[in-house]
C-alpha cells in the first residue's frame, strides 16, 4: 500500500486570512442588515492569491455548534467570487439548520478551510482504507458514480477511529455499512483552516 501523501498547505498571511473572513462576514452582514453600508478591508489581496481557485469549505458555528456548512472540492471560481457564495449557503441553504436570523450574526464563529488538489488512492475494500487512513488527519472523497461523499479532516476530532470515520461517510453518501461497491474511487486531501476565534 503506498504511504500518506505529503499535500501541500496552502500559505496566507495573517491579513489575507482576515481579509477572507471579513468576506464572508460582510456578505452575512449585507444579507441580514441590509441597511448597514459595509465595505473589505482596502488591503488587495495578493495577485496570486486573488487568482487562485481552490476547493474550500465555510462552516458556520453558534457556541461551539454546528450552524452550517458549505462547500467544493473543486475551485471553480476564485476565492473572492466563492466564499462569499459559500457563507450566504452555509448560512441560508444548509437544510439540516434553519436560516441564520438578525440576532445570532453577533456571536456567530466563521471558519474557511480551503484544499489542497485531491490525491486519488487505489485501495481494494474498506478495510484496506482503514488501514491507510488511521492515524491520519486527512481530508476523505468516496465517489462512485453521480453518487460523492465528503469529509473534511475537521471531522477526525469527533470521530478518530478509521472505521467510525469511514462509516459514517458511506451513510452520508447513502451506501449501507457493510457496501463497497467495486467501482468506489477514494480521494484524500489536506486543508489550510483559519476562523475568527483564532485569528
Amino acid at each position: 500500500m503506498p504511504a500518506l501523501p505529503a499535500l501541500p498547505a496552502v500559505k496566507l498571511t495573517i491579513a489575507e486570512k482576515r481579509q477572507l473572513l471579513s468576506l464572508a462576514r460582510i456578505t452575512l452582514t449585507k444579507a441580514l442588515v441590509p441597511q448597514q453600508n459595509l465595505e473589505v478591508s482596502q488591503a488587495p489581496l495578493d495577485d496570486t492569491l486573488n487568482r487562485l481557485k481552490l476547493g474550500c469549505f465555510v462552516t458556520l458555528t453558534l457556541e461551539g455548534e454546528l450552524k452550517g456548512c458549505m462547500g467544493c472540492i473543486e475551485g471553480e471560481r476564485t476565492l473572492t467570487e466563492l466564499i462569499p457564495a459559500l457563507a450566504s449557503s452555509s448560512a441560508f441553504s444548509d437544510r439540516r439548520f434553519l436560516p441564520l436570523v438578525e440576532s445570532q450574526l453577533k456571536p456567530l464563529c466563521i471558519e474557511i478551510s480551503l484544499l489542497s488538489q485531491m490525491s486519488p488512492i487505489e485501495v481494494k475494500d474498506q478495510m484496506q482504507l482503514q488501514t491507510y487512513l488511521q492515524g491520519s488527519s486527512l481530508g476523505l472523497v468516496l465517489k462512485e458514480g453521480d453518487r460523492k461523499a465528503v469529509f473534511l479532516p475537521q471531522v477526525w476530532q469527533q470521530l478518530p477511529e478509521a472505521k467510525d470515520f469511514i462509516e459514517a461517510l458511506k451513510a452520508k453518501g447513502g451506501w449501507g455499512r457493510n457496501e463497497w461497491p467495486p467501482n468506489m474511487q477514494v480521494e484524500v486531501f489536506s486543508v489550510t483552516q483559519f476562523s475568527e476565534e483564532k485569528l
